[in-house]
Order: structure tokens, then sequence, then C-alpha cells
């Protein structure tokens, strides 16, 4: 009887080894569309960089929703275009480090497409003052691969901050 314990055993593990996991396809679609969208997002950044003000905004959608560090309001497109104008203008150059990017999850933790970044950016003002801030964003997007909202969160307060320090120590 032990024997045949045993016997039982062995060949239960035999066969449980044999077969393999099944896959969460919906798991594996959210992440495949995750690592499309975290190209379209790099891009984006990549494009604020280079002051190409048109192509950043082709990657948007014209419903965008964006939500800046320094409100709570949620904006338009128009206001976005306006608000990033503004930062191009005011920077003679920024770079993004430590650029880290993360899926997404909807209800039940499966990737929904849409992208967590953090990083830090690094600014020279065009008064030739350096600053620095952490950024966190999440990005969503919609069927066509077009960004439908961008939520940012970094504090704003501390890059003026940075530039009225500057300012007083000259």
């Amino acid at each position: 009887m032990k024997n045949l314990l045993y016997i039982t055993t062995f060949i239960a593990l035999i066969l449980g080894c044999d077969q393999t996991a099944p896959t969460n396809t919906d798991f594996d679609k959210g992440l495949a569309l995750f690592e499309k969208n975290k190209t379209i997002a790099n891009e984006s950044f990549n494009l604020f960089i280079a002051k190409d003000l048109d192509g950043m905004m082709d990657l948007h959608s014209e419903d965008l929703i964006w939500s800046p560090a320094s409100t709570t309001d949620s904006l338009s497109k128009d206001e976005f275009r306006a608000g990033m104008n503004e930062w191009m203008t005011e920077f003679d150059e920024f770079k993004f480090i430590d650029r880290q990017f993360y899926p997404g999850v909807d209800e039940d933790f499966i990737p929904n497409g849409s992208v967590r970044t953090y990083g830090t950016w690094l600014g020279t003002h065009k008064s030739g003052t350096e600053t620095v801030t952490k950024y966190y964003s999440v990005l969503e997007f919609n069927e066509d691969g077009k960004i439908t909202a961008d939520l940012e969160y970094f504090d704003v307060g501390g890059v003026f901050d940075q530039l009225e320090e500057a300012q007083i120590e000259e």
C-alpha cells in the first residue's frame, strides 16, 4: 500500500511537470500594448527635448486631457500645446535621465496599455541656471496609439525656487 502511494505520487509529479503553465492572454495582450505605447511615450519625451512641438502634438489625440503638475484642472490639447511651448521658450535645453517605464494596470492588475514614467528632468534655463526635478507621469492611449490623457506630477514650484535662488546668488 505504501509503495502504491509512492508510485502514484511519482506518476502525478511526472504528469504535472509535463504540462506547461497556461498563458494569461489578457495579461500578454496588455503587456504587448504597453510595450508599443512605451515607445510612443519615449518618443514624446524625445520630441519635447528636441523642441519639436508639432511632432510632439502629433502623438496626442485631439481630445487630449492634460493634468499638469501645477493645477488640479484638466486642460485641453490647446492648453497643453501652450504649456509645452512656454517650457520650450523659457529653457534652452532639457535632458530626461533615469527614465523608467512601467505598465499601468486595470482593477484586476492586468496591464491596460497605459504607461507610467519616472525620471529626472535636467533643464538649462535661458538665464543659464540649471534645474533638476524628479518627474512622474501617467499616459493613456487610444486604439490609434495617440495619447488621450497626460497626467503629470513634479514639483513645479521647486523648479522656480531653483531659478529664484540662482538669481539671488548673482
